[in-house]
């Protein structure tokens, strides 16, 4: 990459809360915040698990239009308090929005109530951008990703290439996603939510556990404070082994991790740690351990899943996990994959099962979404990697 760029400033709400370091303390003391969401709407009698958002932090309203707006502000404004933006720097912010269900749960609500649907404004893939480009007056350009598990990890990918090539000075790198019927029951149809516990990567995993969330990063060509992280490369390409997945031999996975390593500039002996992509369904984690095998042979560096902790926030997990994955190590550890409990000899990577000290470092954080979409990414703190 030409030049470093900054991750100056950051916030996050999920299911463990809308404060970081009360979200980083939870994660060290492994709490976790699971609910049960019914599927009478589509005449179903049981319920399944989800990491929803608490209705104390995600506002008061049961307007889910005023509600989804509500969170979205809100983090954004936390995240730009973060970094100290001037009013003149925020106006000259691009916007970079990652999300896989993006407003459909406004629009299934407007759906459910109508009388009339074709009087319904339609759901559309740049209005959120829009949203939040008049609600804080930025002038410059705004940018909408869905790639489904990779959308806001895409979005970051691009934001921080075009600061680093010149394009644009900063930049607002929003991920977020609220629970949609569309997507819970399609999951569920799919048979890929398991029964509590969360357990990626181990012998007896059966899916995923899906969750909601929101998280906002500002990324700019200064840095904010001295143990910030900052963005040093990152790779993206899609598998196309076959419509939904990837080759479980977890060659495509590979080569994007590779060039996210060339690309940063490092070796792979210089990663101390992995974010596993980790969702716990049996053919993802194979595919990732596959990869992992190819790119570090049979020196793996620890790995760790963040999902047991906040669910799986599909397009949004791309800004969460980098936030909570990096203010975690800025408080001293790498949180471990929880609910991992049995070796799988086939995939031969056993994750982190305790926390591991450690405040710097170089990293590797990998997102493989449904459709066969890959992001690697790579950050580092200042103090491991030499000042800009």
């Amino acid at each position: 990459m030409k030049d470093k760029v900054h991750i100056r400033g950051k916030a996050a709400h999920c299911a463990l809360g809308d404060d970081i370091d009360a979200i980083v303390t939870a994660m060290r003391e492994q709490r976790v915040s699971l609910s049960d969401m019914p599927l009478t709407l589509i005449n179903m009698d049981y319920s399944r698990p989800y990491f929803r958002l608490s209705a104390s932090s995600a506002g008061a309203s049961t307007d889910m239009e005023t509600r989804f707006y509500d969170v979205l502000y809100r983090v954004i404004e936390k995240a730009i308090r973060d970094a100290g933006l001037s009013s003149q720097e925020t106006e000259r912010m691009a916007i970079f929005f990652g999300s896989t269900s993006i407003d459909i749960p406004i629009y299934e609500e407007h759906y459910r109530n109508a009388q009339h649907v074709l009087s319904q404004s339609a759901s559309g893939y740049g209005n959120i951008a829009s949203e939040i480009t008049k609600r804080f007056h930025t002038g410059a350009a705004s940018y909408t990703f869905t790639t489904a598990c990779t959308s806001s990890a895409n979005a970051f990918l691009y934001a921080a290439a075009m600061i680093s090539q010149g394009f644009i000075e900063r930049a607002l790198v929003v991920g977020y996603d609220l629970f949609s019927h569309i997507g819970f029951c399609g999951f569920e149809a799919l048979k890929l939510i398991t029964a509590p516990p969360y357990r990626p990567f181990d012998k007896n995993r059966q899916g995923i556990i899906m969750g909601e969330g929101c998280g906002a990063v500002v990324l700019d060509k200064a840095g904010g404070s001295p143990d910030d992280f900052y963005f040093l490369g990152g790779a993206n390409a899609c598998d196309t082994h076959s419509v939904t997945t990837h080759d479980p031999q977890g060659a495509a996975i590979a080569k994007v991790m590779r060039a996210a390593l060339m690309q940063a500039g490092v070796d792979a002996q210089a990663i101390e740690a992995v974010k596993a992509h980790a969702t716990g369904s049996y053919h993802n984690d194979l595919t990732e351990c596959n990869g992992l095998k190819q790119v570090f042979g049979s020196q793996i560096p620890p790995v760790t899943g963040l999902k047991p902790f906040i669910g799986h926030t599909v397009g949004a997990c791309g800004v969460i996990e980098m936030i909570l994955f990096s203010e975690a190590i800025k408080a001293g550890f790498i949180p471990p994959t929880l609910g991992y409990e049995i070796h799988d000899e086939e995939l031969a990577v056993a994750p982190l099962t305790q926390a591991l000290a450690i405040k710097t470092g170089t990293f590797l954080l990998n997102y493989f979404g449904f459709g066969g979409n890959c992001v690697s990414l790579v950050i580092a703190n200042q103090k491991s990697f030499g000042n800009p």
